[in-house]
Order: C-alpha cells, then structure tokens, then sequence
C-alpha cells in the first residue's frame, strides 16, 4: 500500500480509493445496464449497496469519467470547501447546447462558473426573508385555494388519490405569485395551461436527467431526453412571456410594488431579454418539482402517525410543522447527491484527490445513516428543535443537506418552506388526515427524486 507524508498527515492515491471491478471501454457503465445489479432510476439504493462493500468513500468510471462517491458527511463537509467562490458542478450539457443555439441566454442550471453567477446574483433576493414576507397573505390565499380544491376532488371517502398530482396543481400556483408575479390558476381552472404547465415540469426533470446518465447522442439527432427538454422549455416560454410582457408595462409605469421579486429582476439593467426569460422560467420551475414532492411525503408521515399529526396541528407558530418538513427532507430527500468538481487538491476520506476531480457526496444515503442520526428510519421532528432538553443534540451540520450548500445553494429554500408549512398548516386546519397505506413508500429519480408509486391519503373534515 502506497502511502504519502503531508505536513497534515499521512494520505493514500487517488488510484487506491475502492472501486467495483471495471470493464474495458464500459469501465462501471455495465452495472446500470438493463442486466446489471442497479437501476439508473434508483442511484441511492446503489450507492448505499456499493458503500457497504466498498466503504464510504469509492470510486466509478461512467461515461468515461471518474467520479468519487462519499456517503460520510466529514467528506461532504471537505468537498464544500474545496468547492472555490463559482462552484463548478456537472454542466448539463445538452440543456447548455439547447439554449444557446435557440435562446442565446443559457441560466442558471447548466451554468459554471463567471456565466453562472451573472445569473445567480440577478435571483439572490429571493434568498431576502424580509422580501418573502411580503408575498406570505398570498401564501395563505393560494394554501386555501388548495384546501377548498381538496373539499372538490376527494372521493367519497375522502381519499385524494395520487397526491403527488395534485400537489402539481398548487406547486405551480405557489411559485407563480413570486414569478413570474401573477398567479397562473391550476386548481380551479380547466384551461389547457394546467396540464401543459404540468407536463412541461415532468418532461423538463425527465430530459434533464436522460441527457445527463446517457452517452452525447443527442449532438448527432435529437433524442428522446433531448425533444423533452425542447418541449418544455418551448412551452414555459410560450406559456410565461405574455406574463412577463404584462410585469414589464407594469414595471415601466412604476406600479410593481407589491411584486419587490419582478421589480428587482426587470431593474436590472445587466439582464437582456432572453436572459430575463430564462431566469423567469428557471426559477418558475425550481418551485414546483421538489415542493410537491416534499408536501406529499410529509402529508404521507403525518398520515401514518396521529401524535406526531396532532402535535403539527397545535402548532401556531409552525416550528414544528418546519420540524416535520426537515424530517420529511432528511428520511425522503429530493436531491440524491450533491456534485462538484474540485477547484483545488484535496484529502477526501483519506485520499488524495487532485484538483478537477468530480465529487458526488451522496446526502441522502448520508442522512439515513445511525453515525448522524439516531434511529435512523424513524420519522421524528422532534430531532430538529432545540428545546433545552435537546441542547446537547449535536446534529452534524453536513449530514443532511436537502437544498444544497455555500455559493450554489438552492436559492428558493426560504421560499419554499414558508409556502410549505402554510399549506400544510391550512390543511391540518381543516382536515384530519389518514393513511392509505402502511407501507414504506420509495423514490426514484427523475433529476430529482419524486415518489416512486402514488401516495394516497384521506382526508376527513375535523368536525
């Protein structure tokens, strides 16, 4: 075994770290083929597996690069810093091609580096609390809406079937009313935005991951993965830009007040037209995916447990309900992994790991893990307050990581767990909510991880 002297300690080759045996040309690609051990669609279950017999930090060669996977969350720490000031993550690069051949602005998602930031900091007031708190009365409005909209849809037993769908419905309202700035109704509405909105989001998480796990053939003809992404961004922009046309009149009369998110982002003169259309559209979709994913897995855990429900529904202050949220974040995350390459050398798990490398530190097998969290596959909020009795609890601040972390942070994380627990809050109001199912329901990745079969739930009115 080849060992080196640092003046911070003693560290192993790159080429020592674990791997799988590897297959000429294919090198690692041959376990996720339709005969191999693993499913593309079920990357964390893989990885949970190949860190058990590997150990917690292992490395594969897909697509012909090497990619060094960890699940402890001391390297997740390192990773981030070793990240740089313009983080530089896995680029997309069909989405890259696309826009810029057809939009000539490529935004935030398949960006690095100087590119990139000129996108992020035109969003970062979104990160503004003080800002969110002017759109929270319209929160409430739009978590309403969507309680009245259960009251309409439930069967005769007061079942909501396919939760996840529904929650589309109210994910795209929610992130309306901040962007594009007006509220694009879905849930008492039969126009054919509603499900075409809907589709695109689906299409867009689909195509996204598709062109990533598989090998450039859309630069040759236009593949499956690759007409999905077209498609949705196509209709996003069709379906926004009379929005955003109406925000820009508004904007030059000086009447947009009451919309401080749109008022900053048509100030800024540093944004032509087609990059302001690609960040409405790119933050109009990162408000939808995720958080109806996430609201349907809590309303699952509640469900499943009537103390932890009642407790939620005591909660005025909605401590607890944003306890139950990073519960929820933690046992069923949306993000599999978080990935970057490495803008300096670094000493991950031991290793040495030479500047340029691609880490993936995979949070959500991290998060399940007993190291970090007692009980593990219990749902318990309580693990996220800090009442004097839990002062001691000492959560490792990497182990779960659902919205990312530093420079490229998700930038709608405030946003998104304000308008989750005033929706959940609205619905605990009015309704007592039982399972459907005992079962322990899965995830699979579509980008994002979103629920592998439908959720269920009843909802009873609380007399």
């Amino acid at each position: 075994m080849n060992t080196r002297n640092l003046s911070h300690g003693i560290y192993k080759s790159f080429r020592e770290i674990p791997h799988p045996r590897s297959w000429p040309l294919l090198g690692h690609t041959y376990l996720f083929l339709p005969k191999g051990p693993y499913k593309v669609d079920k990357l964390t279950e893989a990885v949970e597996d190949l860190s058990k017999k590997l150990g917690p930090i292992f490395r594969l060669r897909l697509n012909g690069e090497d990619i060094v996977i960890t699940v402890d969350a001391n390297d997740t720490r390192t990773m981030y810093q070793h990240e740089g000031l313009r983080p530089h993550r896995p680029s997309f690069p069909a989405l890259y091609y696309y826009r810029k051949k057809n939009f000539n602005s490529v935004g935030i998602v398949p960006g690095n580096g100087d590119e990139w930031y000129h996108y992020r900091k035109a969003i970062t007031p979104i990160l503004n609390t003080k800002l969110l708190q002017t759109y929270l009365d319209r929160q409430h409005v739009v978590a309403n809406r969507f309680t009245d909209y259960i009251e309409k849809q439930k069967n005769e037993d007061g079942t909501l079937t396919d939760l996840y769908s529904h929650l589309l419905k109210f994910s795209i309202e929610g992130i309306s009313i901040l962007c594009p700035g007006k509220l694009v109704p879905c849930l008492d509405s039969q126009e054919p935005h509603v499900t075409e909105i809907a589709q695109a989001s689906i299409d867009f998480m689909d195509g996204l991951y598709q062109t990533l796990i598989e090998p450039p053939l859309w630069k040759i003809f236009k593949t499956k993965g690759y007409k999905k992404l077209e498609s949705a961004q196509v209709t996003l922009n069709r379906l926004l830009k009379e929005i955003v046309l109406s925000m820009c009149e508004e904007h030059n009369k000086g009447s947009l007040q009451d919309q401080p998110f749109m008022e900053v982002l048509l100030s800024n003169q540093s944004l032509t037209w087609d990059d302001l259309m690609m960040l409405v559209v790119e933050v109009f979709l990162g408000g939808i995916d995720a958080t109806s994913t996430t609201v349907t897995f809590t309303l699952h855990y509640l469900s499943k447990d009537s103390t932890i429900q009642t407790k939620a529904r005591n909660d005025k202050s909605l401590q607890y309900i944003r306890a139950c949220l990073k519960e929820t974040l933690r046992l069923s995350p949306t993000a599999g992994a978080n990935s970057r390459y490495l803008a300096k050398d670094a000493l991950i798990g031991g290793y040495h790991i030479p500047a340029g490398t691609l880490v993936s530190a995979f949070s959500s097998v991290t998060c399940r893990n007993p190291e970090y969290f007692e009980s593990p596959e219990v749902y318990l909020p309580e693990r996220w307050l800090r009442t004097k009795q839990q002062r001691n609890l000492n959560l490792h601040p990497y182990a779960s990581l659902p919205f990312g972390h530093g420079p490229r942070v998700c930038p709608g994380k405030h946003l998104a767990m304000s308008e989750m627990a005033v929706l959940i809050a609205a619905i605990l109001d009015k309704y007592i909510l039982k399972s459907c199912s005992e079962e322990d329901i899965g995830m699979v990745f579509r980008m994002n991880r979103i629920p592998e079969k439908p959720v269920n739930v009843t909802f009873l009115p609380i007399k």
